[in-house]
């Protein structure tokens, strides 16, 4: 993250390539990652399909948003390489919240990036779909 000082809850979690971080859907999810090595993809199943949403890196975080919300996780995480992880609990995050503004600012910059890009899909979506119902005559 390039953050100094943020206290973590473990540090230095290893992942071989392929293995699963955590699933989408998961309950009881207690923690979020920040990358100290390595790559993360997140991945999300549409039926029956497993769709990359992103890949991250070496400083990029995931998994907040179960802290934030306390919902299930919205898609799965897996290790794109061998990775290094460090966590953060809720108790962890909110800490490092209250006492790190520079944190504090680089989970909304990236929460907010991330609302635009999800943005910008829907709007496809929906475009392509508008398009799509024009040349088939399809109503909804």
């Amino acid at each position: 993250m390039g953050i100094k000082g943020l206290l973590y809850t473990r540090k230095k979690i290893l992942f071989k390539e392929g293995d699963i971080i955590f699933k989408e859907n998961a309950e009881d999810c207690k923690e979020m990652y920040i990358i100290d090595s390595g790559r993360v993809n997140i991945v999300k199943k549409v039926e029956d399909t497993d769709i990359s949403l992103t890949t991250l890196d070496e400083g990029d975080f995931f998994g907040e948003m179960s802290l934030i919300t306390g919902s299930k996780r919205s898609a799965s995480a897996i290790a794109h390489t061998k990775c290094k992880l460090h966590t953060m609990d809720k108790e962890t995050f909110e800490f490092n919240l209250s006492n790190d503004i520079n944190f504090m600012r680089q989970i909304f910059e990236t929460l907010a990036h991330r609302l635009e890009a999800t943005d910008t899909n829907l709007k496809r979506h929906i475009q392509r779909n508008a398009r799509l119902s024009k040349v088939f005559n399809v109503t909804g």
